[in-house]
């Protein structure tokens, strides 16, 4: 199957996109109608014909790269890099691209969506990591097929797709055996079917689409496990994880097309942060058997959280010195620490609280002259218990001030003995 002959515009797809729609039911798109378990994910738009439904959330995108961003990317790809690793990121499009049927709201630019989307790929390669434009897909033949309509993740197809494009843009042009038939496939039952059963008292029926089968990968399971040594690493979201398993075969689709083992470190519900910390701290990197690490990010979390960066890039930062500049309890008040720290790119701060390995950690930074510079840092409950650490680290690269002379902390429980230590 060719999935990249038959070309369409832009324009086509920002005009349907306007049409009108029929919704399942009118509650869908009323916010205050919706249980509170959706309303911040609503409004929902949908067409009944045609099966798509979008909500609200997925018109937010967060593509903005600030000058704080790109350094912080620089220096993540940087200590990549070192260890002899390509890092490359597999950001999914903006899911509304590809519902054309759906009448968004007026607010909503499709246009201005896809190019703030093009531009982020863009700064993400400027910062030399390689990150294909997914939009791209949109102009494909097949890009009615790349998401699923009643469920926010790509499909099987979706993921074949992204993988071709990555293995291009990494150089790979003639991917092993590029073209694959579709010739199996897969039910979803759909999260926003979900939705619609809830408020309209129906549920739609589940969605059949084409799936491919690979046979060169490895799965999720392999993620403890010694494999024979595979030099690709893919580290992502629900995107790779999907009911605790690789549903939509992403890592097989990356060793199809490159032709090499892949294991699979992604963990739904990680968000940003959870797996790419779990991999980092795990040692994976310390084994030199990967050669490159395919961040897999969705659409609704691209990688310009700051406080998430500067927690990936505190994990990778490998201390030589470390003096602990605080020992007692961290709660869920607000306790300081005195200590004046010159910030550069090496230095970063680790907070260890025993027995807590999950939570919300808050942190905030203050110069000579008052700045504040808050970082909220996350542990989701989600990774693998066996990969779960009571360790925090952040950096402190890319201040917006050069020394810091006072630290805030507060976790979101209460833990005796635990410790802050200055990196370096």
């Amino acid at each position: 199957m060719n999935f990249f002959t038959k070309i369409i515009t832009l324009g086509a797809v920002v005009a349907a996109s306007t049409a009108a729609a029929d919704p399942f039911c009118a509650a869908l798109m009323d916010k205050d109608q919706l249980p509170k378990k959706y309303a911040k994910r609503g409004p929902f738009y949908a067409d009944a014909q045609s099966g798509w439904i979008v909500g609200a959330d997925q018109l937010k995108g967060k593509y903005e790269v600030t000058e704080e961003v790109s350094t912080l990317w620089q220096a993540i790809n940087a200590e990549f890099a070192e260890r002899g690793v390509t890092l490359s990121v597999l950001a999914a499009p903006p899911r509304p691209l590809f519902a054309p049927s759906v009448a968004l709201p007026e607010s909503y630019d499709p246009a201005a969506d896809r190019a703030a989307f093009s531009a982020y790929t863009e700064e993400l390669n400027a910062a030399g990591i390689v990150a294909p434009d997914l939009t791209q897909v949109v102009e494909s033949v097949s890009s009615s097929d790349f998401y699923f309509k009643r469920d926010t993740h790509w499909t099987p197809t979706g993921a074949y797709m992204s993988a071709k494009f990555l293995a291009g843009s990494l150089g790979v042009n003639e991917p092993i055996a590029a073209d694959v038939s579709f010739d199996a496939t897969y039910n979803e039952k759909g999260s926003l079917s979900a939705v619609v059963e809830k408020v309209c008292g129906t549920r739609p029926v589940r969605e059949t689409v084409a799936s491919p089968s690979y046979a060169k990968s490895v799965g999720a399971d392999a993620l403890l496990g010694n494999t024979s040594a595979p030099s690709l690493a893919l580290v992502g979201t629900s995107f790779s994880d999907r009911y605790k398993t690789d549903s939509y075969q992403v890592a097989g689709a990356l060793a199809h097309v490159f032709g090499e083992e892949v294991q699979n470190f992604s963990a739904s519900g990680g968000g940003m942060v959870g797996a790419m910390e779990a991999f980092i701290l795990s040692g994976a990197l310390k084994t030199g058997d990967f050669k490159t690490v395919v961040w897999e990010t969705p659409y609704t979390t691209p990688l310009t959280n700051v406080s998430g960066l500067r927690q990936v890039l505190g994990a990778l930062q490998a201390p030589e010195t470390r003096e602990n500049i605080y020992s007692g309890a961290i709660g869920d008040d607000w306790q300081s620490a005195k200590y004046e720290i010159a910030s550069d790119s090496d230095v970063s701060l680790q907070f260890t609280t025993p027995r807590v390995k999950t939570g919300k950690l808050s942190v905030e930074l203050y110069s000579t002259t008052g700045e504040k510079l808050r970082i909220k840092l996350v542990k989701s409950e989600r990774i693998d218990p066996a990969l779960q650490s009571n360790v925090w680290r952040l950096s402190l690269a890319a201040l917006p001030f050069k020394v810091v002379n006072r630290i805030k902390f507060k976790l979101d429980q209460t833990v005796a003995g635990a410790e802050i230590a200055l990196l370096n």
